[in-house]
C-alpha cells in the first residue's frame, strides 16, 4: 500500500481474484451446470422487451420480499435482499462488528468469513470443527463464552467439507449464546434435513418448506437470522442475489448497513420469476443429489477419503497407500515441488492432471487443515461420467 494512506489493517488482505482458466468441465465455484428450467426461460425472455432499465430498482425489493414472506408464512419486515447472500454476510459483519469486537466463525470454512471480519474492522475469532467437519454445539457454546464474540457465523451445511448438521445442533447453540447469530444455508436445499419446531403453528405445507433448517425457528428466536442463496441450487450465480430471513428487529439492524439500491433491476427481476416456479428445480436438485452419492461411492472404490457432505459437490483426497503412488508420480512428471508433504503431492498431481484434460476442479491441496484436498462440484451427469472415468485411470495404472 506504499504511498497510500489506507486504512490501518488492509495491507494484511489480499485482493480477492481467481484466476481465469480456460476449462470445458468446470466444476470448481458449486455453481449450478444446468441452466434456468425452459418456462422460467421462456418467461425471462418475455420481461426483457419493454423493460425499464432507465429506471432504479425498487428501493426494498418489495416484491420478492413479499414472495419470500408469503411462502414462509412470514411477514415481509422479517425478510431482506442482497447482492447474493455474501454481501449480506458481509452487512451482518458490519452491523455487530467493529473496532475491538469480535467475530467467531468456523475453521474450515468459507475463506470469505475471515475476509469479512477483516473489513468490518473486527477481531478474527476461528472455532475448529470436528476431525470429521461437524460443529461440536458444546464447544461452540463453551468457546463464545470464553471468547464474547460481539457475532458469531455457523455454515451449515458447511463449505468446503459439505457436513450437514441437525436443526437440534443448531437450535442448541441458538439457545445458549448472547450474541447475534447468522446461520449461513448456502446450501440447505441439498440437505434434505429433516425436524420442525413442534410449537410451530405455520400450515404444514409451510412446515414442509423449512424443516431442517433454522427458518424453522424464526418465530422461537429473535437473535438469528439465516442467509439463503439464489445462486447455487436455483443457478443464478452470474445475476447474484441471496435472502436473510429472521425477526424482525434483527433484520432492521441488518437493513441499517444495505445501500440504496443495492441490488439491480434485472437481477431481482429474474429471481421473482425464480422463486414462483421453484418448484421446477425439484427433478434437477433430485438429480444432483443422487448424482453426489452415485459419485461419492465411486470416489471412496478408488481409494480417496470423502467428507460427509449433504452439498452439490464432494470435497476428497487420497489416503493409505494411494498417496504415496501418486505423490511419486508428482514428482517424477513435474519435478521436485519443495517443502510439499506427500498429502499435497498427491493432491496436486490429481489437480494438474485432470486441468491437463480440461476439467477445472477446487484446488485446496495447500490448506492447512484440508492437506491434499480437491472439491468437486457436482456437474451434469456427463460431466461426472467424464471426471470419475479420469480420476479412476489416475488412480489406477496412471500413477504406477
Amino acid at each position: 500500500m506504499a504511498g497510500f494512506n489506507a486504512r490501518t489493517g488492509l495491507e494484511e488482505l489480499e485482493e480477492y481474484a481467481v484466476e481465469h482458466v480456460a476449462a470445458d468441465i468446470i466444476v470448481n465455484a458449486n455453481e449450478s451446470n444446468y441452466n434456468l428450467p425452459r418456462p422460467i426461460e421462456q418467461a425471462v425472455a418475455a420481461k426483457l422487451a419493454g423493460f425499464p432499465f432507465n429506471r432504479y430498482p425498487p428501493m426494498q425489493a418489495e416484491t420478492l420480499r413479499g414472495l419470500i414472506a408469503e411462502d414462509l408464512a412470514l411477514d415481509a419486515d422479517n425478510i431482506r435482499i442482497g447482492n447474493g447472500s455474501s454481501e449480506l454476510l458481509q452487512m451482518a459483519c458490519y452491523a455487530f462488528g467493529g473496532n475491538g469486537r469480535k467475530i467467531a466463525f468456523p475453521y474450515p470454512s468459507f475463506s470469505m468469513y475471515g475476509v469479512y471480519t477483516k473489513l468490518a474492522d473486527s477481531i478474527a475469532a476461528p472455532y475448529p470443527l470436528t476431525l470429521t467437519g461437524y460443529v461440536d454445539p458444546d464447544k461452540v457454546i463453551e468457546f463464545c463464552r470464553a471468547e464474547q464474540p460481539a457475532l458469531l457465523i455457523v455454515c451449515n451445511p458447511n463449505n468446503p467439507t459439505g457436513n450437514y448438521n441437525p436443526l437440534e445442533v443448531m437450535e442448541k447453540i441458538l439457545a445458549n449464546v448472547s450474541c447475534p447469530v447468522v446461520m449461513d444455508e448456502a446450501y440447505m436445499e441439498f440437505a434434505k434435513g429433516s425436524g420442525v419446531d413442534p410449537q410451530d403453528l405455520r400450515p404444514l405445507n409451510k412446515l414442509k418448506l423449512v424443516a431442517g433448517s433454522t427458518l424453522a425457528l424464526t418465530g422461537k428466536y429473535s437473535n438469528f437470522m439465516c442467509l439463503r442463496t439464489f445462486s447455487k441450487a436455483y443457478g443464478l450465480a452470474g445475476l447474484r442475489v441471496g435472502y436473510a430471513v429472521g425477526s424482525a428487529g434483527i433484520m432492521r439492524v441488518l437493513g441499517k448497513t444495505l445501500l440504496p439500491y443495492h441490488v439491480n433491476a434485472w437481477s431481482l427481476a429474474v429471481a421473482e420469476e425464480v422463486y414462483r416456479q421453484k418448484d421446477l428445480y425439484k427433478e434437477q436438485l433430485e438429480t444432483i443429489i443422487e448424482q453426489r452419492d452415485l459419485m461419492r461411492e465411486q470416489l471412496e472404490q478408488m481409494g480417496l477419503k470423502i467428507w460427509p457432505s449433504a452439498t452439490n459437490f464432494l470435497t476428497c483426497c487420497p489416503q493409505g497407500e494411494l498417496t504415496a503412488r501418486l505423490a511419486a508420480a508428482c514428482e517424477q512428471q513435474y519435478g521436485s515441488q519443495g517443502e510439499k508433504t506427500q498429502q499435497m503431492l498427491a493432491g496436486m498431481y490429481l489437480y494438474r492432471k485432470l486441468l491437463e484434460k480440461k476439467i477445472l476442479v477446487r484446488d485446496y491441496t495447500s490448506h492447512p487443515v484440508l492437506q491434499g484436498c480437491l472439491r468437486i462440484t457436482v456437474g451434469l451427469p456427463l460431466e461426472n461420467v467424464e471426471i470419475i472415468s479420469r480420476l479412476q485411470r489416475l488412480c489406477g495404472e496412471e500413477a504406477i
